[in-house]
């Protein structure tokens, strides 16, 4: 049996530290909502977007990638007018994710250009994996995006709380969610899960990010989702963006990928599709 957590948050210290990283997650679930209302106009979603100055930046330096059809975009206005309402949400995804490189790990060992490529990598292929299973695409790809949260707000209670012995390159501990418990008594994911909750996240969001480990067997309506999820990170993580400690989690299993609706065939035409285009805005970013 495993011994007490050093030190555990209490739910409103990690509101309290999630208060304090850029807005984009609040942002991307305002725009989810905008998409789906027939009524919204461009500068709906323009003044929404330009909330953020970091993220409305990078959205328009994303968009004038060769992937977005080249330069001439000056403004978020014509960013959007470009890409047009759906691919609007793709596209500040990617900005969104893209913030994550000025934030580093230190305890989690790595960098957050790390953090960002294996988001992106993971978000693209959870929205491929979403189309062929008939799983909402923008769900997945905004529950593969906001999966690592948790370590954000993790990394700034641990930061505050422990000394550098206990940065996870030096525990000893092969497994990251074993670190996480011993250390605080809680996982990343369980973290991501109740900020988002706390933000009126949906459960097609919360739920998949709080079981994407599959620490247990999964059930309920977005267990299918969840299995997405896990197998998305599985395709990043072998497509070389994997993070430390989290290898063993992403074994793409014959059971697993059944589970789920596929085949190990589907597999590494969603790997190539998703570092193709992860490829093809990085110069961007």
């Amino acid at each position: 049996m495993r011994g007490m957590p050093l030190a555990t948050p209490t739910r409103d210290v990690l509101l309290q530290l999630a208060q304090k990283l850029p807005a984009s997650p609040q942002i991307l679930l305002r725009l989810d909502e905008l998409i789906a209302d027939a009524n919204t106009s461009l500068e709906d979603i323009a003044k929404l977007l330009r909330r953020d100055a970091s993220l409305s930046a990078r959205i328009i330096r994303i968009s004038n990638s060769v992937a977005y059809g080249g330069g001439g975009i000056a403004s978020v206005e014509e960013a959007v007018a470009r890409v047009g309402f759906v691919e609007v949400f793709r596209l500040t995804g990617l900005a969104a994710a893209a913030q994550l490189d000025e934030q580093n790990l230190t305890f989690y060992a790595h960098s957050g250009t790390r953090l960002r490529d294996n988001t992106l990598v993971t978000a693209l292929a959870a929205e491929i994996l979403a189309k062929r299973l008939e799983i909402d695409p923008r769900a997945a790809y905004a529950a593969a995006l906001l999966r690592s949260m948790g370590k954000l707000v993790l990394e700034s209670f641990v930061r505050r709380t422990f000394s550098p012995e206990r940065h996870y390159s030096r525990s000893g501990v092969p497994a990251l969610i074993t670190w996480e418990r011993d250390l605080v008594g809680m996982t990343n994911a369980d973290v991501a899960a109740t900020v988002l909750e706390s933000w009126k996240f949906p459960a097609t969001i919360t739920d998949p990010i709080r079981d994407h480990y599959l620490l247990e067997p999964v059930h309920g309506p977005h267990a299918r989702a969840a299995l997405l999820l896990n197998i998305a990170a599985g395709i990043a993580c072998d497509a070389g963006f994997s993070l430390p400690g989290e290898a063993m989690y992403w074994d793409l299993t014959l059971e697993k990928l059944q589970s789920a609706g596929l085949t190990p065939e589907d597999i590494a035409p969603v790997a190539d599709a998703a570092t193709e285009a992860f490829e093809a805005i990085k110069p961007s970013l």
